[in-house]
Parts: structure tokens; C-alpha cells; sequence
């Protein structure tokens, strides 16, 4: 197996000042690390959220307070991993995560032409499945919470349009994309990073259309060598779900 990163594709970064020091085993490890971090911490609150429904405990504020506590952790075990084996461990610098600027201008190009993209692809594979298939869309995560109305929605706002996007940017593109690339090239890369994407988010219905946007996130990366234009796409993408999730609550309790 090559270990090494072809010449040319040294050269291409090295020209965009990226400086990719951490390796492919590094993204591994760090991954497994994360999975198995975050199961327990899934499992653990789970245990403490039963145990509060059934002293009738869990209000209102005690689910934004748990929302936000759960999701920081997140945040920081995903940050904290990136820190550990990029910025301390291999020595690299946040340019090298790509996080640089990059013309406004053509990112808004990026986001509109991918936003089409990613539309039409998620009509169709919704036709595809409940009129070939048969299968109805399942509530998502965010539906269920919007829903219940367990959590706020500015909270929801907050973490879904603007912080998550940047934490899974960071980790996903910057960090695992440019790992797998490093040993094992573009394409490879691409699929690795996008299965894993898609994978953490435990939508099993939504696997193929979250596989194919973090496909297209990492695309993108690949071809601007900047973390900005992928977390502005990925932060409008979040942001019209959810104001259309928000729309449809509304009109339910309208009608």
C-alpha cells in the first residue's frame, strides 16, 4: 500500500498553503477514538434523561440546558480530537485545515449552483423511495425536536445553521479528508470522509443524500483548498431546512 503522497499533489498544496502533516492512520485512529467517545456519551445521558422523565424532572429549560451541554461536548471532543492530532501531535497550523479566505464572490456561486445540486438530487431520491419504493420519509432528528418543542428554536438556529456546520467542516474536510488524502489519494478520500459523514449523523434514511453532500462538501474543499466556501454551504443548506421545518410547524398550528 502507498503511504506517501504523490509529488505533484505535495507540490498542489504546498502552492495553496496547506501543509498536511497529519496522516490517513492518524484519521483513523481519531475516529475510532470519537465513535467510541460519543457512544458513550449517547448511552450515558440517555440513561440520565429516563431517569429525569421519570421523576418529571425534565422541563423546558432543563432540555435546552441538556441540548446544549450534549452538543458542546460534542463540539469539543470533535475539536479536541483535530487539536490533539493535527495542531499538537503533527505540529500544523489552522491554515492547514483550511481555514483561510477565499473569494466571496465565487463561494456564493459555489452555494448556489451546489444547493441546486443537492436539491434536485434529494427530490428525486424522495420520489425514488416512496413511489418505487415504497418507503415514506421517516422525522428526522431536528423534526422530532422542532416538533416536541423540547428545545428552543433560536437554540436550534444556533447550533444547526452556525456552529455545527463550522465543528463538522473542521473535522470531516479539514482534518479526515485531508488525512485520507495524504496516503491515499483524492477519490478514496472522498468516499472514505463522505461515508463517515454520513454515518455519524444516524439517519438511516437520509444515508445516500448525506453521503452525496459530503461528497460534494469535500468536492469543493478539494477544488478551493479553503474550509470557507464548505461551511457557508453547509451553514445556508442547515439554515433552509430548518426555516422550512420552522414553516411547516407554524402552518400546523395555524390550520
Amino acid at each position: 500500500m502507498n503511504w506517501h503522497i504523490p509529488r505533484h499533489k505535495e507540490k498542489i498544496d504546498r502552492e495553496a498553503g496547506l501543509n498536511i502533516t497529519w496522516n490517513a492512520i492518524d484519521g483513523i485512529i481519531a475516529s475510532v477514538f470519537l465513535a467510541l467517545m460519543l457512544t458513550g456519551v449517547y448511552f450515558g445521558s440517555a440513561r440520565i434523561f429516563i431517569i429525569l422523565s421519570e421523576r418529571e424532572l425534565l422541563n423546558e429549560n432543563i432540555s435546552n440546558i441538556s441540548f446544549i451541554v450534549l452538543y458542546g461536548i460534542q463540539a469539543l471532543l470533535m475539536m479536541g480530537t483535530v487539536w490533539f492530532f493535527a495542531l499538537h501531535r503533527r505540529k500544523a497550523r489552522l491554515r492547514d485545515l483550511g481555514l483561510k479566505y477565499y473569494s466571496i464572490g465565487k463561494t456564493l456561486w459555489y452555494t448556489l449552483i451546489s444547493l441546486i445540486a443537492i436539491f434536485a438530487i434529494s427530490f428525486i431520491y424522495i420520489i425514488v423511495m416512496s413511489m418505487v419504493l415504497g418507503i415514506e420519509a421517516p422525522a428526522s432528528k431536528i423534526e422530532t425536536l422542532i416538533l416536541n418543542r423540547s428545545v428552543s428554536n433560536t437554540v436550534l438556529l444556533i447550533v444547526v445553521s452556525f456552529i455545527g456546520p463550522i465543528i463538522e467542516e473542521i473535522f470531516f474536510r479539514g482534518f479526515l479528508y485531508s488525512a485520507f488524502k495524504k496516503n491515499w489519494g483524492i477519490l478514496p478520500a472522498l468516499f472514505l470522509s463522505s461515508i463517515l459523514f454520513s454515518l455519524v449523523h444516524l439517519e438511516v434514511y437520509s444515508f445516500v443524500p448525506l453521503f452525496i453532500i459530503g461528497w460534494l462538501l469535500a468536492y469543493i474543499f478539494e477544488k478551493t483548498k479553503s474550509l470557507f466556501p464548505a461551511i457557508f454551504l453547509h451553514a445556508i443548506y442547515n439554515l433552509i431546512l430548518i426555516l422550512i421545518l420552522l414553516g411547516q410547524l407554524e402552518m400546523i398550528n395555524v390550520y
